[in-house]
């Protein structure tokens, strides 16, 4: 079994084709198909089920998966590792994000620092849900990701919270509530209430505040970034259950707390016990140094 077996292999798997595979990894369809049925006949099993658009993985080819990705990431640690013993940090750590202001973490501002101190290592950035992003990072697609937190701990994962804060009902100046220091759910019953998606760590504090407190509300509207469910509560949709911060750069409203939700946390994760390469273990540290030394 060679590296070079691997890498194809992995490179058909996420593709989904050996055409696109092909490109991927700039070499000849044929030598990639030649490749892949080496490396069948030498495991004595069929790795992919050949269809006519699309390839799929045997079950063979799922045991396979896994492995597969952490040698090569291994053998990718070990060229990185040699190259920081001089001084040049190289490699590519692939980040993922849920959506958040750069109020609560300035992302942009650790990406563009870290690129300055390292030049030789790439960034890639893809933004998604919290449940989504956690799913990529477990299968090896993604290798650190800026998500949000609950009490309970991320399976697989490795987690570091970086910034907390209160969780407020947002509304417009005019409502009955909005003359009020804070408010209970069940207060809350009957109106017309705005939240994050499924997915999202605050949606999770939401529906658990809920159920504990036996309360009779029901989200009306849902988003995936909180600054979305602030603009229509602006408009009169309901009232936006959002970080405090958001209301920053919407003064025309007023954020009361809600002290059965828990303050909202956001965090950088990694896979536990999994192996960090050198690029991506030093965008860790340099992360939460950053934030912690600008009190975020």
């Amino acid at each position: 079994m060679e590296l070079r077996q691997l890498q194809y292999f992995l490179a058909v798997a996420e593709a989904g084709t050996f055409t696109r595979a092909a490109e991927r990894v700039h070499v000849a369809q044929s030598g990639i198909s030649a490749q892949i049925k080496t490396l069948e006949k030498e495991l004595g099993q069929a790795l992919f089920e050949r269809g006519t658009r699309a390839v799929q993985l045997t079950a063979a080819g799922r045991a396979l998966l896994p492995h597969a990705r952490s040698a090569l990431e291994a053998v990718e640690a070990g060229r990185a590792a040699v190259a920081a013993l001089s001084g040049l940090l190289q490699g590519h750590v692939a980040i993922g994000s849920i959506p958040f202001s750069s109020r609560i973490v300035d992302l942009p501002r650790i990406l563009a620092s870290f690129h300055d101190r390292h030049p030789g290592v790439d960034l890639s950035l893809v933004e998604d849900s919290a449940a989504a992003l956690a799913q990529q990072l477990r299968e090896g697609r993604l290798e650190v990701v800026f998500t949000s937190l609950t009490e309970q701990p991320l399976p697989g994962l490795s987690a570091r919270e970086l910034h907390r804060e209160t969780v407020v009902a947002a509304m417009r100046p005019d409502d009955p509530l909005a003359g009020r220091t804070q408010v209970t759910l069940a207060e809350l019953s009957g109106r017309r209430l705005m939240a994050l998606a499924d997915g999202a760590a605050l949606r999770h504090h939401f529906d658990r505040a809920v159920a504990q407190a036996g309360a009779q509300v029901r989200v009306s509207f849902e988003a995936g970034h909180p600054d979305v469910l602030v603009t229509m509560a602006e408009r009169g949709l309901g009232i936006a259950l959002v970080p405090e911060s958001v209301l920053v750069h919407h003064d025309r409203m007023v954020g009361v707390r809600v002290p059965e939700l828990p303050a909202g946390r956001i965090g950088i994760a990694w896979r536990a016990g999994d192996i960090v390469d050198p690029a991506a273990r030093a965008f860790i540290d340099h992360a939460v140094a950053m934030v912690g030394a600008h009190g975020e």
